[in-house]
């Protein structure tokens, strides 16, 4: 038996339709949802990861200092980095095969081949791909980058990061000599 012999009065038709087209719709509407994938750049303190979270919501924010979280507690080990970088390129490739957006990328990325690996996934799965930068006036302080940061990175560190620093746009990005693993 077919759904609408079932209908027995007109505003029984009236609500089944109504109720098919909204089911339509809302399907419609969730395959055309935009996909969006932010790289994040810029120094530690530099407002990174409060502009992430800001952009960031509905979705996911994913660092690879994450990695180093135990419990509440910043654990480095820079001998540990590269595993941090695998481990943020898996749970990224996952977050993106499930479609889930905005996908946040809160890493340094000074030089477009940090950000490839993640923007090459992000077009993989049909992600949008935008570079974002905090807009504080001291993203290129050292002295204030050094007292704003939250993992105790020093001047003399920061320093070294900002002579790395490099503009770059998604295509210079996606063009760029892929980087050497350790």
């Amino acid at each position: 038996m077919r759904w609408y012999s079932k209908i027995k009065s007109n505003s029984e038709i009236y609500t089944a339709i109504k109720n098919t087209s909204r089911f339509n719709l809302m399907s419609h509407k969730k395959s055309l949802k935009r996909k969006i994938m932010y790289i994040m750049r810029a120094c530690p303190g530099a407002g990174k990861s409060t502009l992430a979270h800001k952009l960031g919501k509905g979705g996911v924010v994913y660092a690879g200092d994450d990695y180093f979280m135990v419990g509440n507690k910043y654990m480095f080990d820079e001998n540990k980095l590269m595993d941090a970088h695998k481990w943020n390129l898996k749970r990224t490739e996952k977050a993106a095969k499930e479609g889930i957006t905005p996908i946040v990328i809160d890493n340094t990325n000074l030089v477009p081949e940090d950000a490839q690996p993640y923007m090459k996934i992000g077009i993989k799965y049909g992600y949008e791909i935008e570079i974002a930068e905090p807009n504080t006036p001291w993203k290129f302080d050292a002295d204030e980058l050094a007292k704003r940061n939250r993992h105790g990175v020093t001047k003399e560190s920061i320093e070294r990061k900002l002579e790395r620093y490099t503009p770059y746009t998604v295509e210079e990005a996606l063009n760029a000599e892929p980087r050497k693993e350790d």
